[in-house]
């Protein structure tokens, strides 16, 4: 499928009929050849994915000798099946769609390398698709790497402003419990008292977990844990860590009663909500308002949003400020990469994370909308597709002792931390078990080794000095392949515990953990055949 030379019709001089030199009908086939080589971006011609004619971009681009890859299928730009089944499906859905498509996809270079590239394809004749289309390749790696850069940036800069509502939160829980033991030991005797103090102690050490939860949540690096959740609940609890940081600002809440659940990441929405509420503060050099709504919206076909919407259920929420606003250009730039308007005047800034806003309600399957004027302040508008599932509300009320679940089978606790080995082996001796203390990975191997029969249960811990969890892990597993091991770490799930779990690994409890919990996780996994 070559671009050959076709000339058109000449005057008795030789030139084109018409004489504007930028009318297309003046360009013969060859002069729009030229154009096409000239181009800094890798451009061809493709028919049911087999391409044709290529620039010499192209080639160079991926690593390729000029016109050596014409007649190739492209599945040899792709490292695996699926990406190149996923690309098709979604470019093609657009081409019958609209008659044009645009798509990011990783490609694999002749030598094995991988780059992020942007694709634009468009058909050649709209109403003949069998001719085939146009494409247009960028390399976006190196932006793709500074996004990431930016981000990161951005996350930290979240951070930095969350630590003064932490800490604030964390003096303030401390103090609770110290209240709490303090009267503790005055009412020693008074059996009601204690367990009334021994309750809130447990629930000041959830709220100090939950915050925990949250700071780890942000330094993910954007992996994703998708759960049911309900945003009315997701936005009122990052309230509790925004609201210490301004006293200025009064936040009014409206929520939907009945707001359709979504499904999520709680620490990246978390992230959202934090950064929309950080740039409202922002935007208002003195006391002002900002104003929370949910509501439920449906999107329906025939929607005049200006860019593609899946039509369905949707959860809305408004974070509406007092602020300075934007004029219409800014609006244009806010979601951009590294835009900030900071330095300008005694303005604060818009710039906080917006891009990573942006990417995180686009990665949710959502939309956001902005309106503003100069001196009328900003309304940002969050759309997130409705679940269909119902979220999980945590029990929280513990179990009486005598109804908790007993054992007395031997369990092996490994962990560095003495206050941690000193809990959980008063828990398993309450709980009627027998339990043996290793405190690091190659103590807990060594005891394996020896009562590798008697012990039904491993409780891990992963990081510990000479020989961390990881490796303990592993060599517990050769020593006896189908030794039960229970994950226990201050860590959240990542990638690397989804891991373990995939691999023989029976269970994962975070610390801080209570009796009821532990009790509950150790008969689940023993019990299991």
């Amino acid at each position: 499928m070559k671009l050959e030379h076709n000339s058109f019709k000449k005057s008795s001089k030789g030139h084109s009929i018409n004489k504007d030199p930028f009318n297309k009908q003046a360009l013969t086939l060859l002069e729009m050849k030229s154009i096409l080589e000239s181009s800094p971006a890798g451009i061809g011609i493709i028919k049911d994915r087999v391409l044709g004619w290529t620039n010499d971009v192209f080639s160079s681009m991926f690593g390729y000798e000029p016109d050596s890859l014409e007649e190739k299928n492209t599945r040899c730009l792709y490292a695996d099946q699926k990406e190149y089944d996923r690309v098709g499906v979604e470019l093609y859905s657009k081409l019958n769609k609209y008659g044009k498509g645009l798509i990011e996809t990783t490609l694999v270079k002749k030598d094995g390398n991988c780059i992020d590239c942007l694709i634009k394809i468009s058909r050649l004749n709209t109403q003949d698709p069998s001719k085939g289309c146009i494409f247009v390749i960028s390399n976006i790696s190196e932006l793709k790497r500074l996004q990431v850069q930016a981000q990161q940036a951005q996350k930290m800069e979240a951070i930095g402003l969350l630590a003064g509502g932490v800490s604030h939160d964390f003096n303030n829980i401390l103090m609770g419990i110290q209240g709490h033991l303090s009267l503790l030991q005055l009412n020693v005797d008074a059996t009601q008292k204690v367990t009334t103090h021994a309750m809130h102690i447990g629930r000041l050490v959830e709220t100090a977990s939950e915050l925990t939860k949250r700071l780890l949540g942000f330094a993910r690096g954007g992996k994703y844990q998708i759960s049911t959740l309900n945003i009315n609940e997701l936005f009122t609890s990052t309230l509790t860590i925004f609201k210490p940081t301004r006293k200025d600002i009064i936040i009014h809440e409206r929520y939907e009663k009945n707001l359709f659940p979504v499904n999520a990441d709680s620490s990246q929405l978390e992230q959202v909500f934090i950064n929309l509420l950080a740039n409202a503060s922002q935007a208002m050099t003195g006391s002002g308002d900002i104003f929370v709504t949910t509501q439920n919206s449906m999107i329906n076909e025939d929607h005049d949003y200006p860019f593609e919407v899946k039509p369905g259920r949707y959860a809305k929420l408004t974070i509406k400020d007092t602020g300075i606003g934007m004029d219409l250009e800014t609006q244009k730039k806010i979601f951009d990469p590294f835009f900030s308007i900071k330095e300008i005047g005694n303005n604060k800034g818009r710039g906080l994370g917006l891009s990573t806003v942006y990417g995180i309600i686009k990665n949710h399957g959502g939309f956001i909308l902005v309106d503003s004027e100069k001196t009328k302040g900003a309304s940002f508008h969050i759309w997130l597709p409705a679940s269909n599932n119902i979220p999980v509300k945590k029990i929280k009320k513990p179990r009486p002792f005598d109804q908790l679940q007993k054992g007395s089978e031997t369990v092996l606790l490994v962990d560095d931390d003495e206050a941690v080995i000193n809990i959980g082996k008063a828990f398993l001796e309450k709980l009627g078990y027998k339990p043996i203390i290793a405190k690091n990975g190659l103590e807990a191997i060594e005891i394996f080794r020896s009562y590798k029969y008697e012990i039904s249960l491993v409780v891990l811990d992963l990081n510990m000095p000479e020989t961390d969890g990881k490796q303990a892990f592993s060599e517990i597993k050769k020593i006896r392949e189908n030794a039960r091991i229970l994950i226990s770490t201050g860590q959240v799930i990542d990638d690397e515990i989804e891991g373990f779990l995939n691999q023989g690994c029976h269970g994962f409890i975070q610390k801080p953990f209570s009796l009821n919990t532990f009790a509950k996780t150790l008969r689940k996994i023993i019990d299991k055949t």
